[in-house]
């Protein structure tokens, strides 16, 4: 079991460290997102912006893997 999570724990840092071309544009694009979200001055409000910034980042990735 602790193998497996640590197994798991790795190949997500390494797709973190080195994404695939594909995956670049979407996390260039939540890059870009949490520094809007950054910018906003009410807590409740930047949390909820940074909230939609990973749910789109997540669809890009669906797509992106996925398709449409």
């Amino acid at each position: 079991m602790v193998k497996k999570v640590l197994f798991a724990a790795l190949v997500l840092a390494g797709l973190v460290a080195n994404p695939s071309p594909a995956l670049a544009g979407c996390t260039t694009t939540l890059a870009d997102c949490y520094g809007r979200a950054a910018r906003i001055d009410s807590f409740w409000y930047r949390w909820a912006a940074g909230i939609d910034c990973e749910l789109d980042y997540v669809d890009c990735v669906r797509q992106k893997l996925i398709g449409s």
